[in-house]
């Protein structure tokens, strides 16, 4: 018996690259005799999300429309990774074209995978402390951006009430908001 599925075959069925395709996988379960005909596999490019901890105590949030949710949302600054490019390589980039801010000490706080049945990509969290305003902000996004900062007693008030609108931000939020109380981080 296998701790793992085995893929017996894999059919391409929508190429939307860069952003994500679809297959269709015939799979044998870890009991070596089950198989699954029809699983459904969505590839997506993998992203890096930053929690930040500026110089002076507070927590960048980008508000910006987001069409699958049908609103504007407050997240994380993130991004998908440009081809070539490492996890942490991608998390600077994204922090300093969201929020124009840098950070000289960066840490990894887990690379997840979005969805754990059909995968949906690769999220590559990231704290970094003691950012500061190096630049203006400019994402090239096609969303209009409003940048907020927000120190972490009010963002632990938003995280547990339920005003965030993206999972990977309300995890990612957690994981940083842990890691900065479990460590006596502070602005310094």
């Amino acid at each position: 018996m296998s701790d793992r599925w085995e893929t017996l075959e894999k059919h391409p069925l929508l190429d939307c690259s860069p952003w994500f395709t679809v297959r269709r996988e015939v799979v044998r379960l870890e009991d070596g005799h089950t198989i699954i005909p029809d699983f459904y596999m969505i590839d997506a490019s993998p992203y890096s999300m930053v929690f930040a901890l500026t110089a002076d105590g507070q927590i960048p949030l980008v508000e910006q429309y987001k069409h699958s949710a049908g609103r504007r949302i407050v997240e994380l600054p993130a991004g998908y990774m440009a081809p070539g490019e490492d996890p942490l390589q991608s998390a600077r980039r994204e922090l300093l074209e969201e929020t124009g801010y840098s950070a000289p000490d960066w840490r990894p706080l887990g690379s997840f995978v979005v969805d754990g049945n059909r995968g949906c990509g690769t999220c590559n969290a990231f704290l970094a402390l003691r950012a500061i305003k190096t630049a203006e902000p400019d994402s090239g996004d096609l969303q209009q951006q409003i940048l907020h900062f927000i120190d972490p007693p009010t963002l632990r008030e938003l995280w547990m009430g339920g005003g965030l609108g993206e999972l990977a931000s309300v995890a990612v939020i957690g994981l940083g908001l842990a890691a900065i109380e479990k460590n006596g981080w502070r602005a310094r």
